[in-house]
């Protein structure tokens, strides 16, 4: 299992390096905002929306919002591109803070259908560290490379 996931991130360093030589990848100079931008908006009210329903028990919207961050939107593929080649090895270790988002949210719908309160907070805790871990490690230099902030 992990000699195939070491192949595909290996294929998929090797299919940036060729689109980076060959020109396909966008520039970087792109001034207008990214799409996942718009993205992580969504998912934070989601989140958000998520907190105040476990408060309040309200397990159709837990539910709702929490199938919306489990499928959450993700940037078109030349986006995906651009971002992909900027993370290079990093890639896999980006990929496996969305991929315990997900699960975790997945989790956590299940837990708002069954209406328990403890699995539901475990889950959005789990969640939550998932968020935490990629945006500790990658928002600062995210927003200076993409945005020069």
């Amino acid at each position: 299992m992990k000699l195939l996931r070491w192949l595909a991130v290996l294929a998929l360093l090797g299919a940036l390096a060729l689109a980076l030589v060959l020109g396909l990848a966008p520039k970087p100079t792109d001034t207008e905002p990214l799409q996942l931008r718009g993205a992580m908006q969504q998912m934070q009210a989601d989140t958000e929306a998520v907190a105040a329903g476990i408060e309040r028990q309200d397990w159709p919207a837990v539910a709702r919002h929490a199938e919306r961050l489990a499928h959450h939107a993700e940037p078109p593929p030349s986006e995906k591109l651009r971002i992909l080649s900027w993370l290079f090895t990093d890639a896999p270790r980006f990929r496996n803070h969305d991929l315990q988002v997900k699960a975790a949210a997945r989790q956590l719908q299940a837990a708002a259908q069954e209406r328990d309160s403890a699995a539901a907070a475990s889950s959005y805790a789990r969640m939550q560290q998932g968020c935490d871990g990629c945006h500790n490690g990658f928002r600062m230099k995210f927003l200076a490379h993409f945005y020069g902030q």
